[in-house]
């Protein structure tokens, strides 16, 4: 009889084995896995709470920044605010300066116009002299338009006051305009007596007319006019004045012969002066008035009175010529 055969072999796999031992393998793999798959589960997660945390963060720089803008914004207004309140402040500040130099100049020119009214009255209270020969220099630039109209209106009053005051009066005249400007340089009009000429006087000082064309120099042909009115016959016992009206000095190169002639003229008897009446016109001022102080020496040379032609003209032409 045959024995049947024992052998026992281990690696006889059913099928079942097969699945047994693959499930147990997964489950082990599974096992062994299972610790780095939770790790990259809670780093997908801090992943996405860090996401979430920047996009929060981001929202907050983003409105963090707009109120930065907003802030900047107001700030640029309240700095354009502060600038504009403190032109305001300076603008005030600058009208209230001027407003006291105003007032100032305004208390100056009442306070002189009352001394000029006191002398005007003194003078209407007395004869000054018996006979008067008074020669007006006069400049006749384009500057000197509203000062010439100003003129010819006061004349007749400034004759009939002079009348009152002195019994014989003779006035002549001596236009000088620049030779530069293309016209005659000299108008003259000699000494004419007011009782019987003054109509001719008149007419003579309305038809003055201002230079049709501008100078090339700042200065002016002063000497020119001065020179001719020294030249005129004058009476010998009478009062002798000359007034010289303008805006701008003489020429720098006959400045100094000006004042020589005022003083050689002033020197020749007690009753000559020459007097000098300064305008500041709208072209003088441009340059500073530097032409009064050429005004002030002439005067000076010429043993008369300064004045500044800041009122009435009569008052001024008055007081040039009769104020020793």
């Amino acid at each position: 009889m045959k024995r049947p055969n024992r052998t026992l072999s281990i690696f006889t796999l059913s099928a079942l084995d097969v699945l047994a031992m693959a499930t147990g393998t997964f489950v082990l793999i599974l096992v062994l896995l299972m610790p780095y798959y939770r790790k990259s589960f809670d780093a997908q997660a801090e992943i996405e709470e860090v996401r979430v945390e920047s996009a929060s963060v981001t929202a907050e720089a983003e409105a963090l920044q707009q109120a930065a803008a907003r802030d900047l914004a107001a700030a640029a207004e309240v700095r354009a605010e502060a600038a504009r309140l403190e032109r305001a402040v300076a603008e005030l500040q600058g009208a209230a300066s001027d407003r006291q130099d105003q007032v100032r100049a305004a208390e100056m020119q009442t306070a002189a116009r009352q001394r000029r009214i006191e002398q005007m009255r003194k003078l209407a209270e007395q004869r000054v002299v018996e006979a008067l020969d008074l020669i007006f220099v006069v400049d006749t630039t384009r500057s000197m338009k509203p000062v010439l109209d100003e003129l010819a209106i006061s004349m007749k009053s400034i004759v009939r006051i002079l009348e009152r005051l002195v019994p014989s009066v003779r006035i002549g005249f001596v236009a000088y305009r620049d030779r530069d400007a293309g016209v005659k340089p000299l108008i003259v009009l000699h000494l004419t007596a007011t009782d019987k000429g003054l109509e001719r006087l008149l007419r003579f000082v309305s038809n003055l007319e201002i230079s049709p064309r501008g100078s090339q120099t700042l200065e002016e042909d002063m000497y020119l006019g001065l020179t001719r009115a020294l030249s005129m016959r004058r009476r010998p016992d009478a009062k002798q004045s000359i007034v010289v009206i303008g805006d701008a000095a003489a020429h720098p190169w006959e400045a100094s012969k000006a004042l020589e002639r005022a003083k050689r003229f002033a020197r020749t008897g007690k009753r000559k002066s020459l007097s000098a009446l300064f305008v500041s016109t709208p072209s003088s001022r441009s340059f500073g008035d530097t032409g009064r102080e050429f005004f002030v020496d002439l005067a000076a040379a010429g043993g008369g009175e300064f004045s500044e032609h800041s009122g009435r003209m009569i008052e001024s032409v008055l007081l040039s010529v009769l104020v020793d």
